[in-house]
């Protein structure tokens, strides 16, 4: 299978490339970007040819995959372009800007014949992938609660980045869409309403949603919450994920975690424990008792990119709807637009069933 890149930048580097470097029975046949110096760092770097537009790429390299790894507001473009062009698509996050731009790209995927993915690639992380195979298990039991927390001390406005500084409805959206993307993949569907507000903190004449709080209601009285505050002083943490089920707690900390506590607390047995994890740990809670279930390796991005990538081509060359699909990703927007929504206008707001065509069975 031909992997071609449009969007030879950071993305690229850090994570597209040595991802796929993983996967095998791929071959990189070229890249594209309008910048002559993005081309000629990637043609020293990978070796593959690189060209300044999309179209150039798709005539001259034939991919049969497109990775699209440009900022946002570029990707509905540059998907249904590589999709009209004959490629499989898998679009950097966030997906699209909104839900009517996930509608047109999954339109013309439908009329194309061709598939789409999103790099939703958390799902992947094994500490994450852990919990989520645990869930329903005999000794853990269906999911009642889950929360989501992430500590940050880096408020929008202070972004380096000029297109994500620019992004008024940043976190949630751009950031906070892996958060979004990881309950629905825990719970399996959509919820049935969304409750959120949001704030700039003490800076109340910036327009930015530097604090998060979302509540999703899902199917069955089962509720989940996202907090987000890029205000943090104090240790931040970059994602806490807690899972209560019926019989016991999953538990997630991504980022690194390196702690020795001794002595006694309130419901915790006296002692010394070490909880160790340089890229993250999964454990299950019951009562006093915990046990490790999975560790992140150091960089689990390029890895989690990577098997994710192998799943979507093992499913393209079988003529399957792909993980972590456009069509999933568009209910992620629609928790996203409903958040969004919700904040502005102080309303609980009700996601009715979607009603957007599936994904066809393709082969490439």
């Amino acid at each position: 299978m031909r992997f071609g890149f449009v969007g030879l930048g950071w993305a690229a580097r850090a994570f597209h490339e040595p991802a796929l470097r993983s996967v095998p029975g791929v071959e990189l046949v070229g890249g594209a970007d309008g910048v002559e110096e993005q081309r000629a760092a990637w043609t020293q770097r990978t070796g593959a040819p690189a060209f300044a537009t999309l179209e150039e790429l798709i005539d001259s390299a034939r991919p049969d995959v497109v990775v699209v790894g440009t900022p946002p507001d570029s990707h509905a473009d540059l998907c249904i372009r590589a999709l009209q062009g004959g490629a499989h698509v898998i679009c950097e996050k966030p997906f699209v800007s909104t839900v009517e731009e996930a509608d047109r790209v999954l339109a013309a995927a439908a009329a194309a014949g061709r598939s789409i993915a999103v790099n939703h690639q958390y799902r992947e992380k094994p500490i994450f992938r852990a919990v989520k195979e645990r869930v329903g298990a005999p000794d853990i039991g269906r999911l009642v609660f889950c929360q989501i927390v992430q500590l940050m001390n880096l408020p929008p406005w202070e972004e380096t980045t000029p297109w994500r500084a620019a992004m008024p409805n940043r976190t949630l959206f751009e950031g906070g869409v892996h958060l979004v993307d990881l309950l629905l993949y825990l719970y399996g569907e959509v919820p049935e309403a969304v409750y959120a507000r949001h704030s700039s903190g003490l800076e109340s004449d910036r327009e930015a949603d530097a604090i998060h709080l979302v509540t999703l209601e899902f199917p069955g009285s089962r509720l989940a919450q996202i907090t987000i505050d890029r205000l943090c002083r104090a240790g931040t943490r970059y994602i806490e994920l807690r899972a209560d089920c019926e019989h016991a707690s999953l538990r997630a900390s991504h980022g690194g975690r390196v702690l020795l506590q001794a002595g006694m607390k309130r419901a915790e047995r006296p002692g010394i424990r070490v909880l160790f994890g340089l890229g993250g740990t999964a454990w299950v809670e019951k009562g006093m008792k915990r046990k490790t279930i999975a560790r992140n390796p150091r960089n689990p991005g390029v890895a989690a990119t990577g098997a994710l990538f192998q799943k979507i081509a093992v499913a393209l060359e079988q003529g399957r709807e792909p993980p972590s699909s456009g069509s999933e990703a568009r209910d992620a927007l629609r928790v996203i637009e409903a958040a969004y929504s919700s904040a502005a206008t102080g309303e609980r707001i009700i996601l009715h069933p979607a009603t957007h065509t599936p994904q066809p069975s393709t082969n490439p």
